[in-house]
């Protein structure tokens, strides 16, 4: 498991991504935070007034998720409002843009590549390269019902979940993105695998902790990014008295079932 503390985001100032009018963006894993293998996170902020110039990465699918704030988004060459709990997801090479509104605008950025280098950033006027055969698409957030999860022998404990943007919902072809929340005094995901993919974690309210195999429990600071390497073993526990709020993810995964959900063998056989 990896953990990126808020100190240790890395500010990106690459052409493109770090240089737009009035953002923000910085790496909370990707090939160097964390050696991530599949795919990259980031936190980005867009303040009143600010925007991004249409472009489109080459060479990535991106998912970017408005945590707070509202502005608008470019899909198919028109602006179309954007608020808290929407998601833009645009296939590789398809062009779009965010722009805020009067009150900023606050994301996670996901990227199936694993560096901003890796994607490729490409002015939307200026590119000479074939757009993809799919557009971007602006999703609400509640294109699927949010699922109750109490349920110990499945390794689910005073959990909910949501699934945002996966290859059901917008045809994703390597990343996935959903919400979960967990219960205060009891909400946890015990100890689980992901043999075939990636998870990135990252806590948005509320206080929890990571747990190892070994039993060791570590904390988790809001906004503070986890990233669990495919196959290894991992969960959460919320350890304070208010309900935790997360987002979630794969990489190199589009489904709970590409991914894989294994549990230790002393969970399975009941000991």
């Amino acid at each position: 498991m990896h953990l990126t503390k808020l100190c240790d985001a890395r500010p990106e100032r690459g052409e493109g991504w770090g240089t737009q009018t009035l953002t923000d963006l910085s790496w909370l894993i990707d090939a160097e935070l964390g050696d991530s293998e599949q795919g990259a996170v980031a936190r980005m902020t867009i303040e009143a007034g600010g925007a991004q110039e249409p472009h489109r990465h080459p060479d990535s699918e991106e998912i970017t998720l408005v945590l707070e704030g509202s502005g608008t988004a470019l899909i198919d060459g028109a602006w179309q409002a954007t608020e808290a709990g929407n998601l833009l997801y645009a296939p590789a090479g398809s062009i779009h843009a965010l722009a805020a509104g009067a009150d900023g605008l606050d994301a996670i950025v996901v990227l199936s590549a694993t560096s901003a280098a890796a994607a490729g950033w490409e002015l939307a006027g200026l590119s000479h390269g074939a757009p993809s055969a799919r557009g971007a698409r602006l999703l609400s957030g509640r294109e699927t019902d949010e699922i109750e999860l109490d349920d110990a022998p499945s390794g689910f404990l005073g959990m909910n979940a949501r699934w945002l943007a996966d290859e059901s919902i917008c045809g994703t072809s390597r990343i996935l993105v959903g919400n979960s929340r967990f219960a205060p005094g009891r909400g946890a995901h015990e100890l689980h695998r992901h043999p075939k993919g990636a998870e990135f974690f990252v806590v948005l309210s509320g206080e929890g902790a990571q747990l190892e195999p070994d039993g060791t429990e570590v904390p988790v600071e809001v906004g503070e990014m986890v990233l669990v390497p495919r196959g290894s073993w991992h969960g959460f526990r919320n350890v304070g008295t208010e309900e935790v709020h997360a987002v979630f993810g794969f990489l190199g995964a589009t489904s709970l079932e590409g991914a894989g959900y294994e549990l230790p063998e002393f969970a399975r056989s009941g000991s």
